[in-house]
């Protein structure tokens, strides 16, 4: 009998992934090393170059493929969320709708995060903001080989994103995160889309579009040499989430700490975002929110 094929896995600990992590779900014909990855390493880290399997942030992914690295992502979406909940302007800063926001300074932590890109792409064609019409401040080099357009200007400042715009450095913030002053209530930073869940609804219902943070890639030389484990870990990442919704439903009415279905729990009834087939539809949010 052909022993289980050992293979290193990163991903992030999720409470769908957790079953895999845990071993509640097994991977057919493999036997993984599992390295449970902090949240938002994936952002961080060439993981491709590292693990076998890897949760991998779609910008990096994106830039990898357009270099021709060895790389190729599964559709496996171990993290989605939806941009507008993390776009903040400062209190004084005279923005109140997206038009706004020409002419004004940006901050992020770094120019191509996922989040970066797909808050670009919706302020661009949902509002006519072009990123070359904004001035961009970063707290740190880009990294991973990245350079930003030759008609973008971007800053690099070594500070802190969140404490340039409470000093009013920057009208505009856009975080992977919700900010702890945010969360506190400090009166210094407010939502740009505000009220936020019409602003989700909304974008919803004219695309359909679940923006994907996270995918998980796996190393080309593998893939070619292996290609059996495609079906191996789409089907384990599957079960993972009906493992989670299944135990989910057994303790309805119980808060679980990052099983979020949006960044704001649905009304009974209410449209959302989740496509039947599609393995983790939903971001992992509650805990952040």
């Amino acid at each position: 009998m052909k022993a289980d094929l050992e293979l290193t896995l990163s991903v992030a600990d999720y409470h769908r992934t957790r079953p895999l992590l845990q071993g509640d779900v097994k991977l057919a014909g493999i036997k993984p090393r599992f390295y449970s990855a902090a949240r938002g390493e994936a952002c961080l880290r060439p993981v491709y170059e590292e693990f076998d399997v890897a949760e991998m942030s779609l910008s990096w992914y994106a830039m990898a493929r357009s270099r021709n690295e060895p790389v190729y992502a599964l559709p496996i979406f171990p993290m989605r969320m939806f941009v507008q909940p993390y776009l903040y302007c400062g209190a004084n800063s005279g923005i109140k709708e997206p038009g706004d926001l020409i002419g004004k300074r940006i901050g992020m932590d770094r120019y191509r995060l996922t989040i970066g890109l797909w808050a670009r792409g919706i302020l661009q064609e949902r509002h006519g903001v072009k990123p070359n019409e904004l001035h961009w401040f970063t707290t740190d080099p880009e990294g991973a080989g990245f350079q930003a357009p030759a008609d973008v200007e971007v800053t690099v400042t070594g500070e802190d994103a969140e404490d340039m715009l409470l000093e009013g450095e920057v009208d505009a913030l856009i975080s992977p995160n919700v900010p702890n002053s945010f969360r506190a209530g400090d009166p210094r930073i407010r939502r740009l889309f505000e009220p936020c869940r019409p602003a989700v609804e909304q974008y919803f219902a004219a695309t359909g579009i679940f923006p994907i943070t996270h995918t998980l890639v796996v190393r080309e030389e593998l893939l070619q040499r292996e290609p059996w484990i495609v079906d191996s870990l789409v089907n384990a990442f599957a079960a993972a989430d009906a493992f989670n919704r299944s135990a989910r439903q057994r303790n309805e009415g119980r808060h679980h700490p990052s099983d979020g279905e949006t960044y704001i729990p649905r009304q009974p009834g209410a449209a959302g975002p989740q496509r039947r087939g599609e393995p983790f539809v939903e971001k992992d949010e509650r805990r952040r929110m």
